[in-house]
């Protein structure tokens, strides 16, 4: 089968990029807008309470979000082993009483004093710099495929170039070790919700770089079992697991902030009430601000805002991915859809929660959900994707005598 494949140039992937930082800054606005909405739940003493620590969390998140964009991935990769031992450590020392914080039973924030570092989302940082390492300096141990499926002419897109399977030892158990690692630590928590992602992210990046289905799917079916019995065996976690199966018989236990959250998207309708309009989040919706912003949108902006939230997500996934295709090299590749599915698994996660489709989990909305760490570190996530276009974009030298 040839597929021919016209070539991007770099105007494509620049605009590709660009609308990419367009999207992420109008969440960011968005998200503000919805946490002073969110404020009037609060006392008349603490309104603006939310809306003021999440504004000035954005000069960093745009800082952040700028120095991943203008690092050297190449550079940042030889420091690999520092961010991954800064994102342990942090682990580590948010289940140490007095340095670490517990909300609602777990784990995951350190006390710096004027501000708390969600330990979690550290390791994410860590898992995609580390890990697209790890893939990319395998490939001198793939095995040379029997046959092609796809014969591309003119320039192959990276993402499509048969470059072989990686082998069991180097390919397979290694990178599974970091993820696992990563994850214990998590597990320090616990934050049940970031493994699951985070193992998601990870596999999904093996799979990409050519790690062989035979290896990763047994592992996968280990995992899935390992976490039902770790859930069955875990009383609490188990009645939240099972409380989105039938939010209106559980609506006064477990199931209240979902069933309180359905209520809003109920009464918000198609175009919403207004924003600071909402009954719920006055009244009724706990941490409205927090991981259901989902439904506080819903209720004052309908099901017009919440559509217009999921399709920002869908957009920053398909011109990432069309970008992606494009990368110089596996390592970036890596860290451009490690950073991406990071940005919209999360998102899916949240609003599948949020819609009672997912077990609750404290999961927060990128860019929406109340939260300075998950802010900075996302729009770091958004720096690191459009650092990997620029990358892309670059024309590479011709030498003179090889123009025609």
């Amino acid at each position: 089968m040839n597929i021919t494949l016209k070539k991007e140039s770099p105007r494509h992937l620049a605009a590709y990029a660009f609308w990419i930082a367009v999207i992420a800054v109008a969440l960011v606005g968005f998200g503000l807008v919805n946490q002073y909405s969110a404020g009037i739940s609060l006392s008349s003493k603490n309104r603006t309470q939310a809306f003021d620590r999440q504004l000035m969390y954005v000069p960093f998140a745009f800082l952040a979000g700028w120095l991943a964009y203008r690092v050297n991935l190449d550079r940042l990769r030889q420091y690999r082993w520092a961010i991954l031992w800064i994102a342990l450590v942090a682990l580590v020392l948010a289940r140490i009483p007095g340095i670490g914080v517990t909300v609602n039973g777990s784990w995951r924030w350190i006390d710096l004093g004027i501000i708390r570092l969600q330990a979690s989302d550290l390791g994410k940082i860590a898992l995609v710099i580390f890990l697209s390492h790890q893939l990319a300096s395998m490939q001198r141990h793939t095995i040379t495929p029997k046959f092609r499926i796809f014969k591309f002419s003119g320039r192959e897109p990276y993402l499509f170039t048969p470059r072989g399977w990686i082998d069991f030892r180097e390919g397979f158990l290694y990178p599974v070790s970091l993820i696992g690692v990563i994850c214990l630590g998590i597990a320090l928590g616990p934050d049940l919700g970031t493994i699951v992602l985070c193992a998601t992210v990870g596999c999904a990046m093996m799979l990409i770089s050519g790690v062989r289905t035979q290896y990763v799917m047994p592992a996968f079916l280990i995992s899935v079992v390992g976490f039902a019995i770790l859930v069955l065996n875990w009383g609490s976690r188990l009645r939240r697991f099972t409380s989105f199966m039938d939010p209106w018989g559980k609506r006064g236990d477990e199931a209240y902030q979902l069933f309180e959250g359905m209520v809003a998207f109920g009464v918000g309708g198609i175009t919403g009430k207004g924003a600071a309009n909402g009954l719920q989040v006055r009244a009724y919706l706990p941490e409205a601000h927090t991981d259901f912003v989902l439904a506080n949108i819903g209720e004052e902006h309908g099901l017009i805002g919440t559509t217009l939230v999921a399709l920002a997500f869908l957009a920053i996934f398909w011109l990432a991915y069309k970008a992606m295709r494009f990368s110089t090299d596996l390592y970036r590749l890596n860290v451009c859809l490690g950073a991406t599915l990071f940005l919209v698994l999360q998102a899916l996660v949240n609003m599948g929660v949020v819609t009672g489709l997912l077990p609750t989990k404290g999961i927060s909305l990128p860019f929406l959900s109340y939260g300075g760490t998950n802010l900075v570190i996302m729009s770091c996530m958004v720096g690191l994707i459009l650092n990997c276009i620029r990358d892309a974009a670059r024309v590479p030298f011709v030498p003179k005598e090889a123009r025609a």
